[in-house]
């Protein structure tokens, strides 16, 4: 995937999966739809030992986590609102730091919405809240696009290099499948 310039989505992912997808990804990686654990309590979200390994550092991968907006994800039962989504994204810039937080809401596969971000046209009003807890204008530019961009630069860089150095497709088969030729 890397070779191709295609994203690794860690999303719908175990936790032991996203952690050695982390270590063997030379391309920056994303969760394109899940929230903090600590948070919220959810297996789909990333929990804080994932997090932290989320950055530049040494061991560590370059990396957006974008915030679902599911209600289940985010909060118990009524409980889903502005402020509980908005408690994930600066949970997740608290343990990843600011450049590895994003927006992925999940509008095209929930039923329902916090109260206050009913659709795309209430981010502005995400947006407010965090600017109030003390967010500035070039994080929120980051939360709200600039972060994935970043990681799409990224996913792009590392796939021309590998192709630039000859880095040949993996071949290698899943044995259990009886539906493909060995």
């Amino acid at each position: 995937m890397n070779r191709l310039g295609v994203l690794v989505d860690l999303s719908h992912t175990s936790d032991a999966t996203a952690i050695e997808a982390l270590k063997v990804s030379k391309a920056p990686v994303i969760w394109s739809h899940s929230s903090a654990r600590t948070v919220h309590d959810v297996p789909r979200n990333v929990p804080d030992e994932i997090l932290r390994l989320v950055g530049e550092g040494e061991g560590q991968r370059d990396a957006v986590v974008m915030v679902n907006f599911a209600p289940f994800f985010v909060a118990g039962p009524g409980e889903a609102n502005v402020q509980t989504v908005a408690d994930h994204v600066e949970h997740i810039a608290k343990v990843a730091g600011k450049k590895h937080v994003g927006l992925g809401s999940d509008y095209d596969g929930i039923i329902d919405v916090p109260e206050g971000l009913e659709d795309v046209s209430k981010y502005p009003v995400l947006v407010a809240e965090l600017y109030k807890r003390g967010w500035n204008r070039y994080e929120l530019v980051g939360l709200t696009g600039g972060n994935l961009l970043r990681i799409f630069e990224g996913a792009e860089k590392v796939a021309r290099e590998l192709q630039a150095a000859g880095q040949e497709p993996a071949y290698d088969l899943y044995d259990k499948r009886k539906d493909i030729p060995h």
